[in-house]
């Protein structure tokens, strides 16, 4: 068979395909709360045991949501590791969105025609679907040209210690593997795709000012009329925030800057290469933004949003938040912070950076705690699954963007840091709202999606077997 040949059984079985991957998009699949972990794991191990994989689900610790590992020998030469997460975040107020969260809806949507609502649909449950049925499309046709080892996660967005604790156990049962890759949809509103050299890190953690002996209330809530005596755990936490940043919101915790590495010419040229296909405006209002933060040029905007960390602050909570007004003094504030690491910073040296500045600047009352953090991860230009992306995309008639990094975070470091290996991020389709009300794909995007899944497989074996034959003639 051809590559068209199975996009055509792509196009045949199309009804199954979408209503296979509605139907386990309304198994809620939460990280924070585990609400329908377990059984979209098993949902996910049965579609992988139905075609031919050796399967099995490993947690790291009893609280862990499990890995859903599977390995699919094809009898090929080459060896891909998929990588993929079927947990999603918290749906939020259900009020907020038109649709139910876990629906999976489909209604008309101007100017995308039909669009799948649903938590997940585009971080990133329904590209992981799309990507298992795309492999099962070339199962059936006994058309896979590679082997598969498929580390699925539930804990993505909780940042848990499943995956990488998996894998740095199995790094001997793994090494038979040539490359990674993790397939999502990498369009934007315009048709335009992305792809990614690697991401930045994401440090995380929970700055907690409480009250003690020596300032603020230390036994619960008082009056709101002592603020004039008693000193504020919530002011002394913004206070605490404040000193994280210059006064342009940029990192200002003493010590980062100096580990950071600077782009390289292969990098600034990519850069440059963006800038003359990058639409601030269009860019800045799929984010629902009006003006960035800096006024620069768009390299120097590129090359900040590529190559520059990060701080910020997720969420606030302190006192009473509900209806009408309750005038107290709370005894405690919490802030959810994320900081992104670019290379060169280490997780380890970045908390101890943050703890070192608040502890300099007289916050050494607030509290700091830990989450499991992603380090930051960089591959080659030249890598025979960069290439057969890049390849792939030119396939279906696009001419990719190609990014050095990406400013989001993923668990990519598992291949390159841990295993050794290339990797990279690549697929057709688009989607919005990641992490807020009414998250969306185009259902056109869903099954272009799993063509160019299949189309950079087949790429990928062509590509590895060239370059080895390149390489023998030149010993």
């Amino acid at each position: 068979m051809t590559i068209k040949e199975l996009h055509r059984e792509i196009d045949e079985n199309w009804s199954k395909h979408l209503s296979e991957t509605r139907r386990i998009l309304r198994i809620p699949s939460v990280s924070a709360s585990g609400e329908g972990i377990q059984k979209t794991a098993d949902a996910i191990d049965d579609m992988l045991s139905k075609m031919g994989t050796r399967t099995c689900q490993f947690r790291a610790t009893k609280k862990s949501h499990p890995l859903v590992y599977g390995h699919l020998d094809a009898g090929a030469k080459r060896t891909l590791a998929i990588y993929g997460m079927y947990d999603v975040q918290p749906p939020g107020n259900s009020q907020e969105w038109d649709h139910p969260p876990f629906g999976a809806t489909i209604v008309k949507k101007k100017p995308y025609g039909d669009i799948l609502v649903n938590r997940g649909a585009y971080n990133s449950k329904a590209s992981l679907l799309g990507t298992l049925l795309a492999v099962k499309t070339m199962v059936d046709n006994d058309q896979l040209p590679v082997n598969l080892h498929f580390f699925l996660e539930g804990e993505e967005e909780s940042g848990g210690p499943s995956l990488p604790t998996f894998v740095k156990k199995n790094r001997t049962k793994l090494s038979d593997t040539d490359a990674g890759v993790w397939f999502d949809y990498c369009q934007d509103s315009k048709g335009e795709v992305d792809i990614a050299l690697g991401s930045k890190g994401c440090v995380t953690f929970d700055l907690i000012a409480t009250g003690n002996e020596k300032r603020g209330p230390m036994n619960g809530q008082v009056h709101s009329s002592v603020a004039v005596v008693v000193e504020s755990p919530v002011l002394r936490l913004i206070k605490a925030l404040s000193t994280l940043v210059d006064e342009d919101q940029r990192l200002a915790v003493k010590g980062l800057w100096d580990v950071t590495r600077p782009p390289s010419k292969q990098d600034l040229g990519l850069i440059k290469n963006l800038v003359k296909r990058f639409d601030r405006k269009s860019y800045l209002a799929e984010l629902g933004v009006k003006k960035a933060k800096m006024d620069c040029t768009d390299e120097e905007l590129l090359r900040r949003y590529c190559f520059e960390p990060s701080v910020n602050v997720a969420g606030l909570t302190a006192g009473y938040t509900g209806e009408g007004y309750s005038t107290i003094l709370p005894h405690r504030a919490l802030a959810k912070v994320d900081i992104r690491t670019v290379p060169n910073m280490t997780n380890m040296g970045t908390r101890e950076m943050v703890r070192e500045h608040l502890d300099r600047h007289g916050f050494s009352d607030v509290a700091m705690t830990e989450y499991e953090d992603y380090p930051w991860s960089k591959v080659p230009l030249d890598s025979d699954i960069t290439q057969a992306s890049i390849e792939a995309i030119r396939y279906h008639g696009k001419e990719p963007r190609v990014w050095p990094m990406m400013a989001g975070s993923a668990p990519m470091y598992i291949f390159d840091e841990i295993l050794r290996i290339p990797h990279c991020g690549t697929g057709l389709g688009f989607g919005g709202g990641a992490h807020a009300p009414n998250e969306f794909c185009t259902v056109d995007g869903m099954k272009a999606f799993e063509k160019s899944a299949i189309t950079t497989f087949w790429k990928f074996a062509e590509i590895a077997e060239r370059n080895k034959s390149k390489n023998k003639k030149r010993k």
